[in-house]
C-alpha cells in the first residue's frame, strides 16, 4: 500500500508531471528537428552502374572466371575464354609461303653457284682463246714480214738485174725483149712485195683487236662463243640476283608477320578482361569450364567508386534542390554520416533510367521526382567488402533547407504556399 501510495504522490506531483511533460516536448522536438531543418526523402537506395561483360567469341570459360560477390581489391589481367577450336589457317598460310620463298631463295643461290662456276670456266675458255689468237696472229706477221723481207731482197735484186738489162740492150749485146721481160719481173716482184706488206699491216690490225678481245677473222663473231655465253649468264645471273632479292625480302617479312600473327592468334583465341580496382562482380552468367557462344553474357561489374544513393522527393521541391548541392547520407543500420552531392535529378514523367544498374529502379510516381546523390570513393573502406558495396542497402538521405521561416515551416506542415509564404522563405 506504501509504494501505490507513493506511486500515486509521484504522479499528482506537478513538478514530476511538468518535467515528464518537458522531457516528451524535448523528445519529439529533437526526432522533429530533421524534418524542420532538412528534407528528408521518403525512399532511398545504394545503386551502382554495371559494366556488362561478353564473350567475343564462341569458347570454354576458364578457372580464372572471377567468383560472385569477389571485390577487386588490385587491378588485374585474367583470362576468361579459351576458343575451342581456333582458326589458324592463316598463320598455316604464312609459314606455308615463307618455307617456299626460303626454299626458291635456296634454289636461286645454288644456280648462282653454278653460274659462277660456269662464269669462271668460260673465263678461263675466252682468256685461252684470245692468248691463242694472239699467238697465232703474231706468228702469221712473222711470217709476212719474213716473206716481205725476201720480196725486198729480190725486188732489189730484179732493179739490179733491170739496170744492167738496160745498159746491155743500149749497147747492143742484149735484145729488146729480153729487157722487157726483166722489166715484167721487176715489177711483179714489186706488186708481191706490196702485197706482202699489205698483209703485214692488216695482221697488226687483227693483232691489236685481238689483244683488245674483238676477233675480226671470218667465221666468228665480235667475240668468240665462249664469252657469247658469258654475257648470257651476266643477264642470267641479274635476273636471278634479282629474284632472289625479292624472296629474300620476302621470307623476312613473312618472318616478321608469323610472330605477329600467332600473337593474335593468342590475344583472339584467349579473351583477356582487365579487371579494374574497386569493382565488385555483381553477376556472372556461367560457371568456370562451361562453353559459351559469341556474344554470350558473362559477368556484370560493378564500379563501387563512383556509387551513388537513389532519392525520391516530392516534386514541389524541384527547385530547391540542384545538381551539385550537399546532402547527408546514412545506411539504415549504420551510425555514420556521409557528406554527399546531388548528381542528377528527374522528374515523375520522365522515362525509366535506360543506364545498367545493379539495383533496380522503380519509375517515380506521380507528383515525386528522382535524385541521385554521389557516394564518395573515400567513403567506402575495403574491410566491407564481402557486402557488394553497400549496393541495394537502404538509406536517409538529408537535403539541408535554406533561409528557413516560420513560413516554410508552415509550408512543410501544411503544404501551403502563399506570396508571404514565399517572400518569407526569399
Amino acid at each position: 500500500m506504501r509504494v501505490a501510495a507513493f506511486i500515486e504522490r509521484t504522479v499528482r506531483n506537478r513538478a514530476v508531471r511538468l518535467s515528464l511533460a518537458t522531457v516528451l516536448l524535448a523528445v519529439s522536438a529533437w526526432a522533429f528537428s530533421p524534418y524542420v531543418g532538412s528534407r528528408i526523402g521518403s525512399s532511398a537506395f545504394v545503386n551502382a552502374e554495371l559494366t556488362r561483360v561478353t564473350s567475343p567469341f564462341a569458347g570454354r570459360l576458364t578457372s580464372d572466371l572471377p567468383r560472385r560477390g569477389e571485390y577487386i581489391v588490385r587491378a588485374r589481367t585474367v583470362t576468361l575464354v579459351e576458343a575451342l577450336a581456333p582458326d589458324q589457317r592463316h598463320l598455316f598460310d604464312l609459314r606455308q609461303q615463307y618455307a617456299v620463298a626460303e626454299k626458291r631463295a635456296a634454289l636461286t643461290r645454288a644456280q648462282l653457284e653454278e653460274i659462277k662456276s660456269s662464269d669462271h670456266e668460260l673465263g678461263g675458255r675466252a682468256e685461252g682463246y684470245k692468248a691463242g689468237v694472239v699467238n697465232r696472229i703474231s706468228g702469221e706477221i712473222e711470217e709476212a714480214s719474213a716473206e716481205n723481207a725476201g720480196c725486198m731482197a729480190e725486188a732489189h735484186q730484179r732493179r739490179d738485174i733491170g739496170s744492167r738489162m738496160e745498159q746491155l740492150t743500149k749497147l747492143g749485146t742484149a735484145s729488146q725483149i729480153r729487157s722487157a721481160e726483166a722489166l715484167a719481173l721487176q715489177e711483179a716482184t714489186n706488186t708481191r712485195c706490196e702485197v706482202a706488206q699489205a698483209r703485214v699491216r692488216r695482221l697488226k690490225v687483227e693483232l691489236e683487236a685481238a689483244q683488245r678481245g674483238i676477233f675480226l677473222r671470218d667465221g666468228a663473231n665480235d667475240v668468240p662463243y665462249s664469252q657469247q655465253q658469258r654475257d648470257r649468264l651476266m643477264l642470267r645471273r641479274q635476273e636471278l640476283e634479282t629474284e632472289l632479292l625479292n624472296e629474300t625480302s620476302k621470307a623476312h617479312q613473312l618472318a616478321a608477320a608469323m610472330p605477329e600473327e600467332s600473337e593474335r592468334l593468342a590475344r583472339s583465341n584467349h579473351f583477356k578482361l582487365s579487371l579494374p580496382a574497386g569493382n565488385v562482380v555483381w553477376t556472372t552468367g556461367a560457371s568456370p569450364g562451361s562453353t559459351v557462344v559469341e556474344g554470350q553474357f558473362v559477368l556484370d561489374l560493378a564500379d563501387c567508386s563512383h556509387r551513388f544513393v537513389a532519392v525520391e522527393l516530392p516534386e514541389r521541391v524541384f527547385e530547391k534542390v540542384k545538381a551539385g548541392d550537399r546532402a547527408s547520407i546514412r545506411l539504415v543500420g549504420s551510425d555514420a554520416w556521409i557528406e554527399g552531392f546531388v548528381r542528377q535529378e528527374r522528374g515523375s514523367a520522365a522515362r525509366v533510367d535506360d543506364r545498367l544498374l545493379a539495383a533496380t529502379v522503380v519509375k517515380s510516381t506521380s507528383g515525386s521526382i528522382s535524385v541521385d546523390v554521389e557516394i564518395p570513393a573515400e567513403a567506402w573502406s575495403e574491410d566491407r567488402n564481402g557486402n557488394f558495396c553497400d549496393i541495394g542497402r537502404l538509406a536517409e538521405v538529408r537535403f539541408p533547407r535554406h533561409g528557413i521561416s516560420f513560413a516554410s515551416i508552415a509550408q512543410y506542415l501544411f503544404g501551403t504556399r502563399s506570396a508571404a509564404a514565399v517572400a518569407a522563405s526569399k
